[in-house]
């Protein structure tokens, strides 16, 4: 889709990249580990980048729909944000979903996680809320509940910022700070695969707590663009060395497993540094390849449950060791590597496929009949 003036290709790529880190994360989990924390922490906590997308979501929802509220909210300025908004997000939620509930029809899969009494509230987007004791349907789907609230709440925040910024600043950090403690080690938290084990520390939160996650991140994006907005850090951030390093330290930082509260604040330094820069970085994004994976990102992270489901289900693959549970699956390195460039190969061609002909004319359609602009960017959720 043709992109409008003021849409900041710099940040396509690295939806991409994130969307490409949680795919291998499910594949890892669900089909075969072969890169294993003793040897990097990387990937273990590659969940978090869902808080990247999250920050992305509110630092370009701010950028691109900032103006309608900054004065006021009228219902029709709402209703067309949210109409605009589900026009992005909901078409391939709702294919997935339709998909999965097929699937469990005819081979009788029904059970925790194709739970049909889930399905009305997968289709109202608010199973982020605990409302079951496990994720349901199309797994990474939660986090499109939460965003969906995270919405919800943009317009009011937009406004508090316009009325007096200064103190919307300094009320809303501490939240967010706050918000993140809570998550990590306030609220009741429970392994409901494990019972007798302990949660850890950390926000791997989805099904139970995703709706605060996923605005707690929203709102940090939105404060990291008030910086970027003010340009007082543009000359800095926007060289390609800080980029560097702040790409760099966040790798090895998470390598050595901080603190995921820490890894917020890198994602939002890392988002400023990729919309800010102006030297080779930008031109690294903005090779073809670069935006291709960027523009089916979203696709990317909903459909990688079809590739995964079959292993739900009872598949196995030769020269993998199976252990009582397939999360307890091992593949040398180089098998696994295989079989991660083979399952990569095939994740992109179907979104590819879903994003041709599910994504874009889907947004269109919805666009044209209600007829209303299309946004200048659109974020993955």
């Amino acid at each position: 889709m043709e992109k409008a003036p003021g849409y900041i290709s710099n940040l396509t790529p690295l939806r991409g990249v994130a969307a490409l880190l949680v795919f291998l994360l499910h594949f890892q989990a669900l089909v075969t580990n072969f890169i294993f924390p003793s040897q990097t922490h990387f990937f273990e906590l590659s969940y978090l980048m869902v808080d990247l997308f999250f920050i992305m979501s509110g630092f370009i929802i701010l950028h691109v729909y900032g103006s309608r509220f900054s004065t006021g909210m009228s219902v029709r300025n709402f209703s067309e944000f949210t109409l605009a908004r589900f026009a992005r997000i909901y078409p391939l939620h709702l294919f997935t979903l339709v998909v999965l509930i097929i699937f469990a029809a005819i081979a009788n899969a029904w059970g925790p996680i194709f739970d049909p009494k889930a399905i009305p509230a997968n289709i109202l987007l608010i199973h982020s809320f605990g409302l079951f004791h496990i994720f349901t349907w199309n797994v990474p789907s939660w986090s499109i509940s939460a965003e969906w609230w995270a919405y919800m709440i943009f317009p009011l925040i937009v406004l508090f910022l316009s009325k007096n910024k200064r103190l919307a600043i300094l009320t809303l950090i501490p939240l967010i700070v706050l918000t993140y403690c809570a998550l990590m080690y306030w609220l009741p938290r429970k392994n409901y695969f494990v019972p007798n084990v302990p949660v850890p520390h950390n926000l791997d939160i989805t099904f139970d707590y995703g709706y605060i996650r996923g605005m707690a991140g929203f709102v940090t994006g939105m404060l990291a663009y008030e910086l970027y907005q003010s340009r007082l850090l543009a000359n800095f951030f926007q060289k390609d060395l800080v980029a560097l390093l702040v790409v760099l330290g966040t790798i090895y930082l998470m390598h050595v497993k901080i603190n995921d509260g820490i890894c917020i604040l890198l994602f939002a330094l890392v988002v400023l540094c990729f919309a800010c820069n102006d030297g080779r970085l930008q031109r690294l994004c903005n090779f073809r390849f670069a935006q291709f994976i960027g523009d089916i990102s979203y696709s990317i992270y909903l459909i990688q449950t079809f590739l995964f489901v079959p292993f739900l289900s009872g598949l196995r693959l030769p020269l993998i060791k199976y252990g009582n549970a397939i999360t307890e699956s091992k593949a040398t390195f180089w098998v696994g590597l295989m079989y991660f460039a083979i399952f990569l190969v095939v994740i992109i061609g179907l979104s590819t496929l879903s994003y041709i002909f599910i994504e874009v004319p889907c947004r269109k359609w919805l666009n044209g009949k209600w007829k209303k602009p299309r946004p200048a960017y659109a974020p993955l959720a």
